[in-house]
């Protein structure tokens, strides 16, 4: 069901799109003659005012056609057609599908920051992991364990800029790699009473950030068990919901650091696990289901989630109309930028594009995962969510690529500033490579999407 629900929001993104291209086409005096949702074989279509409304099979895309947006084999464009409107007309036209998905996510943003919410805040004191496979089913050092944070560590500051919970040092990390684009960030940490300073590369950080890489740092040293799986290693092991856990193998267990990798690495191995339960201290040996992953091979799993007690609750009045519209544009702005500085990143080859490059596949993946979150947040996010991949596409579509919507308001301004059309049996030509690099680069994209679906 949630795939569902995740193919309808990515739809109605094209939507939006493609209608910014249908109004401002008929503001500047040309109909279109097909506006459709998906592409390949139509599956429902109704004519409407002339115009041929098309549902199609694929949903990963869609297209408002115009008459004469290409020349035919002659290099000939009929009079009335789309390449012979002004180069003024047809930058509106092109520009309005992207801004279209940027007012939808100014809309969206606006409605979110109005609506009042609850945060979860955790202390600001670490537990890290050693190792990623301990958190996102990759392999490698975390980057807190690689750069010396150590569980117990309470972070002080970022950049100078005081850490208060968890919510702080997350989001400070972002803005001071992504917004503000520095090449460093220290961080400042009280260790036993001593303060130190550590020294991340913002490049780094961003791996982290964007899952290329583990972070490392858990928040929050409960091991209370919240709730055990049935027929787990843990129901046969007699574990109970609201047992506290305090050693594994005799080895004293204050965070899920302390327990988590001697769980996994003790796949069919008998481990003692030493609880609280209601005021007595009792051991209780549990064998861990061995659990089989291409990415890290065998690890054990003992069946069971943790309570999560925050330092406190923190509750945010929403921004009230018409001020939430201002706070809604300085959060597209953030956005933007965010994404300007993670493309260069991209493209200079210190962030990985197959790890961080997705198309609608990752999309829908992610998207199912969004509206499978608990009820309390799922509005919040879905919102969230559909906004960024709006903003996403408003950007996207703005790249100086021939076929997208970037690449022709180029061709059009070259022609306002030579004052005369492009050749169109060559704008044409370089349509047609463009499209041909598109689909290659979208087929790369789909299989690396699928792959990192099955990893």
């Amino acid at each position: 069901m949630s795939w569902i629900i995740a193919l309808i929001l990515l739809s109605i993104l094209v939507f939006v799109h493609e209608m910014g291209h249908l109004l401002a086409g008929l503001a500047v005096g040309i109909k279109a003659d097909a506006f459709s949702v998906g592409f390949g074989p139509i599956l429902f279509r109704k004519e409407i005012k002339g115009i041929d409304f098309r549902f199609s099979a694929i949903p990963f895309g869609g297209y408002c056609k115009f008459a004469g947006e290409t020349a035919d084999e002659n290099g000939e464009v009929a009079s009335d057609g789309f390449l012979n409107l002004s180069p003024m007309r047809r930058i509106i036209v092109y520009f309005a599908g992207p801004f279209f998905n940027y007012l939808f996510a100014l809309f969206l943003l606006t409605i979110l920051v109005s609506m009042p919410s609850k945060r979860e805040l955790f202390s600001p004191t670490v537990s890290v992991f050693k190792d990623s496979r301990y958190i996102n089913n990759r392999m490698g050092t975390t980057l807190a364990y690689e750069y010396g944070i150590q569980s117990g560590d309470t972070i002080l500051s970022i950049n100078g800029r005081k850490v208060d919970s968890d919510y702080d040092i997350t989001t400070f990390l972002a803005e001071e790699a992504l917004q503000k684009n520095e090449k460093n960030i220290v961080v400042a940490l009280d260790r036993d009473n001593e303060i130190k300073e550590i020294t991340l590369p913002s490049v780094e950080v961003l791996k982290a950030l964007s899952g290329e890489r583990a972070l490392g740092l858990y928040f929050g040293n409960d091991l209370i068990i919240k709730e055990v799986m049935k027929d787990s290693a843990a129901e046969e092991a007699e574990l109970k919901s609201g047992d506290k856990i305090i050693a594994v193998n005799g080895n004293k267990a204050q965070t899920i650091a302390d327990f988590r990798p001697i769980i996994m690495e003790s796949p069919s191995e008998k481990v003692a696990i030493t609880i609280v339960r209601d005021g007595v201290e009792m051991i209780r040996e549990a064998i861990p289901r061995p659990v089989s992953s291409k990415t890290i091979g065998t690890y054990g799993s003992l069946g069971v989630s943790f309570e999560s007690t925050p330092m406190r609750v923190e509750t945010i009045d929403g921004v009230a109309f018409p001020k939430s519209i201002g706070s809604a544009f300085v959060e597209t702005g953030n956005y933007i930028i965010s994404y300007i500085n993670g493309l260069k990143l991209l493209f200079t080859g210190q962030l990985s594009l197959k790890e961080n490059l997705g198309g609608p596949v990752r999309i829908l993946q992610i998207s199912s995962q969004v509206i499978s979150t608990e009820a309390e947040y799922r509005i919040r996010t879905i919102l969230s969510f559909t906004a960024t991949i709006s903003l996403i596409l408003f950007l996207m579509n703005l790249l100086p690529l021939p076929v997208v919507d970037g690449g022709m308001i180029l061709f059009a301004i070259i022609e306002l500033i030579m004052r005369r059309p492009i050749d169109r049996a060559i704008l044409t030509k370089i349509q047609a490579i463009g499209a041909a690099f598109l689909i290659t680069l979208a087929i790369f994209i789909t299989i690396n999407d699928i792959t990192q679906l099955f990893r």
